[in-house]
């Protein structure tokens, strides 16, 4: 947990490095780098407990559409694929989810609430996530994973009356913009490479 305001770094994956099929020496994939917003995220305080917007805090936390979820969803899709350099990308998004949950668990603390893993009076499942295959659409459904987080996080800043932490929910939507346009390249990029197999298929 943190107890001040934290700077982001790159998530710490280890370099995927691929060999092209010239035999040419290997080249970093750029294309399966997360890109990083390198501003600090805001320390939230309080004065007194603020059960309200622990409520919604809590949504983001570990709720259906949550923190939780989401690093589930990509370590599950990082486990699930046999191209090295599509896992180290979803490992890269988790990590930076991971931190995002800490500082969320953070806040909690700080506004006189808990971090049990539930919200609403549920209690978070391992059928939040989506666990589909294929690339294209595990991408199509982290695209939409991140719009909602965007919406979530960027409602609950209107809706909370802590200026430290509608601090914190709207830097966090930024990290979910350059993620969902992420998965948006990427998805482009298979539906490319779909294409062109198709065609050489059919050739």
């Amino acid at each position: 947990m943190n107890s001040t305001t934290f700077h982001p770094t790159p998530p710490v994956v280890p370099p995927v490095q691929n060999i092209d099929n010239k035999g040419n020496p290997p080249q970093l994939n750029n294309r399966y780098i997360l890109p990083f917003d390198p501003r600090p995220y805001p320390e939230v305080t309080a004065t007194a407990p603020d059960p309200e917007t622990v409520a919604m805090l809590k949504q983001d936390y570990a709720g259906m559409g949550s923190e939780l979820t989401a690093i589930t969803q990509y370590i599950f899709q990082n486990n699930s694929s046999d191209d090295e350099t599509f896992a180290n990308a979803m490992l890269q998004v988790a990590i930076v989810e991971m931190t995002h949950l800490d500082m969320l668990g953070d806040a909690i603390h700080t506004l006189g609430g808990t971090t049990e893993f539930n919200a609403d009076n549920k209690w978070w499942t391992a059928e939040n996530v989506n666990y589909s295959l294929p690339r294209a659409d595990m991408l199509r459904a982290n695209i939409q994973a991140e719009q909602g987080a965007i919406d979530s996080y960027e409602k609950h800043a209107r809706a909370t009356k802590n200026e430290s932490v509608r601090a914190l929910l709207l830097r966090i939507a930024d990290d979910e913009r350059l993620h969902k346009a992420f998965f948006e390249g990427l998805l482009q990029e298979e539906l490319v490479r779909q294409n062109n197999n198709t065609h050489i298929a059919v050739g």
